[in-house]
């Protein structure tokens, strides 16, 4: 797994075109209120907090460059952010173990269906699409 890095910004970030056929993506929040930006050399005071939004990933500046043909489909954004923390490979791999050992898998088979809904939700919530 590579490294993670922690961005903080003023304004929220979903997912954006990168290059052809791969999109950038933030998918790990945190808000965090009353950030307290640091203090500028050579300045006399701390300037105002706001509310930040720090993101976490494997890029400079906190997200995550995935395959992603169209980032206005809900079913191509949501696999990006599968693959966030989800190989295909580990994908296929715990759904063939889940089906022969069903109660030998069963906490990372939960842990991944939550994760798929956790994907799900945020995709629909990014391309602004009702439950």
């Amino acid at each position: 797994m590579a490294e993670l890095h922690k961005a903080v910004y003023r304004e929220q970030r979903s997912i954006m075109k990168y290059d052809d056929g791969r999109a950038i993506l933030y998918p790990n929040e945190t808000v965090i209120e009353d950030y307290q930006p640091a203090r500028e050399e050579g300045a006399e005071k701390d300037p105002p907090t706001y509310t930040a939004y720090q993101y976490e990933g494997e890029e400079c500046d906190g997200g995550y460059i995935r395959d992603c043909a169209d980032i206005t489909d809900l079913h191509a954004v949501a696999n990006a952010i599968m693959r966030t923390k989800y190989e295909l490979s580990e994908e296929l791999a715990l759904q063939r173990h889940y089906q022969t050992t069903p109660e030998e898998y069963a906490d990372q088979w939960k842990a991944y269906c939550d994760f798929a809904d956790a994907a799900s939700a945020k995709a629909r919530k990014w391309l602004g699409i009702k439950e």
